[in-house]
C-alpha cells in the first residue's frame, strides 16, 4: 500500500512539474512579445535609464503575486522532499511462478536453489557449489552460482558444464509464466580438494577446431628430396 501511494505521489509531482514549467515558459514568451499584456506599470523612467522601451514591471504587492510565491515555494519543497526521500527496496519473493498444463504453480525459491546446487554438485570436477536465485527484478530471474573445482581440472570447461547443468535443471523445475528471462552469473572461487572416484567420468576436453594445415608440413618419407 505504501509503494502504491509513493508511485501516485511521484506521478502527481511529475505532472505538476510539467504544468508549472510549461506555464512559466508560456508566460515568459507572452511577456517578451507583449510586455504590457500580463504585467504593467509606468516604465518610462526605467526605459530612459536603460535606453530601451521594452520593459515589463511586475508588481509584488498584489494577491496574485503572493499566490504565485506560495505555489513556487510549495513546488520547490515538494521536489526537495522527493530528492531526499529514501527509496524502498522491493523485497525478494520467496517463490517463482511456473506455468503448468493444469494452471500456475509457485515453486519455492529455496527448493529451486537446492535443486540447482545438487545439479552442480553432481558434476565430477566440482567440489563445492553455492546457488542464489534473485527474483526482485520484474521479468528477470538472476541465478548466481559460486563453485570450486578439484585440483588439476579445467575451471573454464567446468564452468561451461555447470551452466548447462543448471539451465537443464531449471527448465525441468520451472517454466516462468510471465516470460521472465533467466540469467546465469557464475563465479569461480578457486581449487579445493581432489578428484574422487567420480572424477574418472570427467569427459576429456574438446579438441580445438580444425583451422587448416599448418606450415611447414613434415615429409612422411623422411625429408628426402
Amino acid at each position: 500500500m505504501t509503494g502504491s501511494r509513493h508511485r501516485l505521489a511521484d506521478r502527481l509531482l511529475l505532472v505538476t512539474n510539467l504544468v508549472v514549467a510549461n506555464a512559466a515558459a508560456a508566460v515568459f514568451v507572452v511577456i517578451f512579445v507583449q510586455p504590457g499584456i500580463l504585467v504593467g506599470g509606468d516604465a518610462g523612467p526605467f526605459a530612459q535609464i536603460l535606453g530601451t522601451g521594452r520593459l515589463a514591471i511586475v508588481p509584488f504587492s498584489t494577491p496574485l503575486a503572493w499566490l504565485l510565491l506560495l505555489l513556487a515555494v510549495g513546488v520547490l519543497g515538494w521536489n526537495f522532499a522527493w530528492l531526499v526521500r529514501r527509496r524502498e527496496q522491493t523485497p525478494p519473493t520467496n517463490w517463482v511462478v511456473s506455468d503448468t498444463p493444469s494452471g500456475p504453480v509457485r515453486v519455492a525459491r529455496e527448493a529451486l536453489e537446492t535443486g540447482l546446487r545438487l545439479a552442480g554438485e553432481a558434476l565430477p570436477e566440482l567440489t563445492r557449489v553455492r546457488v542464489q536465485v534473485d527474483t526482485r527484478a520484474p521479468k528477470r530471474i538472476l541465478v548466481t552460482g559460486q563453485f570450486q573445482c578439484a585440483e588439476g581440472t579445467n575451471n573454464l570447461a567446468a564452468s561451461q558444464r555447470l551452466r548447462q547443468a543448471m539451465a537443464d535443471r531449471f527448465s525441468e523445475m520451472v517454466r516462468p509464466s510471465d516470460g521472465a528471462r533467466i540469467e546465469y552469473d557464475l563465479e569461480f572461487q578457486g581449487f579445493a580438494g581432489k578428484l574422487g572416484k567420480k572424477g574418472l567420468d570427467v569427459p576429456p576436453p574438446e579438441p580445438p577446431p580444425f583451422t587448416g594445415p599448418k606450415y611447414p608440413i613434415d615429409d612422411d618419407s623422411g625429408g628426402a628430396t
